[in-house]
């Protein structure tokens, strides 16, 4: 396996909304109803990955890719995410990662860990995740993460609940 972390292009849109709906129906698989998880298509990935990687200023997003196909990624925002869930932005910061995803197959390689480091180094953020997934709220808290009370409920998402989790800066090391 030739593993690696890189910057994403526009180059990879296409790649990027296919790992983006198979990463949602495997990580969210018996938190969301198979019925919502299979009418997920890339075409609506496709927009906004068109959107975040084609714009002026590009997002900042990292892909993951074995070989040189992609099969992960993480995004990052200066914006607080806090705002669109109606709650105050955390004292952690502004830096959101508004999503890390792998898929199943290359879990467990170091790659999320490579992601993680890539668009965030030991800056301070804040994050929202499933409640229900365990294993990435285990994962964020080996990374510096613990929730801080924030939580909501996404309508779109049959009612999906999340929790905010935050770090502070950490020292390069």
């Amino acid at each position: 396996m030739a593993l690696e972390v890189r910057r994403a292009a526009a180059s990879d849109v296409e790649r990027l909304a296919e790992v983006h709906v198979l990463c949602w129906q495997e990580t969210y698989r018996g938190m969301l109803s198979d019925g919502f998880l299979a009418s997920q298509k890339t075409g609506s990935r496709l927009q906004l990955w068109r959107h975040l990687l084609e714009a002026a200023e590009p997002a900042h997003a990292w892909v993951a890719s074995d070989g040189g196909t992609v099969v992960g990624f993480a995004g990052i925002r200066r914006e607080p995410g806090a705002a669109s869930h109606g709650f105050a932005p955390p004292s952690s910061g502004d830096l959101e990662l508004w999503g890390l995803y792998l898929l199943a197959s290359h879990q467990g390689l170091g790659l999320g860990r490579r992601l993680l480091a890539a668009a965030l180094g030991n800056e301070a953020a804040s994050l929202w995740v499933a409640a229900d997934n365990q294993r990435a709220i285990g994962f964020y808290r080996h990374f510096g993460f613990e929730p801080d009370g924030a939580a909501d409920v996404i309508p779109g998402w049959e009612d999906l609940r999340e929790i905010r989790m935050v770090r502070g800066g950490q020292p390069p090391g």
